[in-house]
């Protein structure tokens, strides 16, 4: 017999988006079971374990630093921008913001039919599958948060109040990268495909991202229209707004974080409106 919180719903009401919220908080305990389930089967059989969440992008720091300052040392000794911080902080800074979308968005693209028994068998949000990818990354950024504000602080930059404008630039990136995860995830049980542009659009994002070198080396290489273009990529703005913040001292300019906020809002919008109205045909083709 169904216990007295067990919720039924005909495939019409399983469409309903207002059902999202109350779905959701009644299932926290399945979705804070996937994270926990990741995590452990993720750095079970790891010698380092969990220190492997600091490890891989302190490792993959020093690799893009040696590449950058002494591989092309002469190509980029030009374009040095005066009060930029240690290089590998910039990196890293890059790193941490960039890393959590593209992680994000690659463990939620196959979660769905990676998960097909749980999907096929057991009624619940579907919507947790993929966010329960979210939130698994949300760890290892958090890890790599606190690697960088304490190489940060041993670099000598001061705690000053314009840091909790982090949790801002946070917020407005956890709200795209979800939207983004619940949009490719739908795709993907419908359109394979999905499955192979996704990795070569983040390839070509992290490239037109200023991970690895400041947004003031596209300002000062190319004509303004051009620049104004490479800034409506939401994650420029964004790694541009963090590091103002964390190496700036100051408050990050509005369009930094008004324009990756509307599309973080539009794409939030459009992830749980298209799977929560796909959601109870995933079964069928998965």
């Amino acid at each position: 017999m169904a216990s007295m919180n067990t919720v039924v719903y005909s495939s019409t009401q399983q469409r309903q988006v207002w059902r999202v919220i109350p779905d959701l908080i009644r299932a926290r305990e399945l979705l804070l079971g996937l994270v926990w389930r990741d995590l452990r089967v993720r750095y079970r059989d790891a010698t380092f374990g969990f220190l492997w969440a600091v490890l891989e992008p302190l490792l993959l720091t020093l690799i893009l630093t040696f590449v950058f300052t002494f591989a092309f040392a002469n190509r980029n000794a030009g374009a040095a921008v005066e009060g930029q911080p240690p290089f590998a902080l910039l990196i890293l800074s890059g790193l941490a913001f960039w890393q959590f979308l593209a992680m994000s968005v690659n463990r939620a693209l196959h979660s769905l039919i990676e998960c097909a028994n749980l999907v096929n068998r057991v009624f619940f949000p579907r919507e947790i599958i993929p966010i329960s990818s979210v939130c698994f990354t949300t760890v290892d950024f958090t890890v790599g948060l606190v690697v960088l504000l304490i190489l940060r602080a041993i670099s000598g930059y001061a705690f000053e109040w314009a840091i909790c404008w982090l949790f801002i630039v946070f917020f407005v990136e956890f709200c795209l990268v979800l939207g983004l995860a619940l949009l490719f995830s739908c795709g993907n049980v419908f359109y394979r495909d999905v499955g192979f542009f996704v990795p070569v659009g983040l390839t070509f994002g992290f490239y037109a991202s200023p991970v690895f070198y400041p947004a003031e080396w596209v300002a000062n290489n190319v004509p303004a229209w051009v620049f104004n273009c490479y800034m409506l990529n939401p994650m420029a703005c964004l790694i541009t707004a963090s590091r103002q913040i964390l190496f700036g001292l100051r408050t990050p300019d509005l369009w930094y974080l008004a324009w990756p906020g509307f599309l973080a809002l539009l794409a939030l919008v459009a992830g749980l409106t298209v799977f929560r109205r796909a959601s109870p045909t995933f079964s069928d083709h998965i």
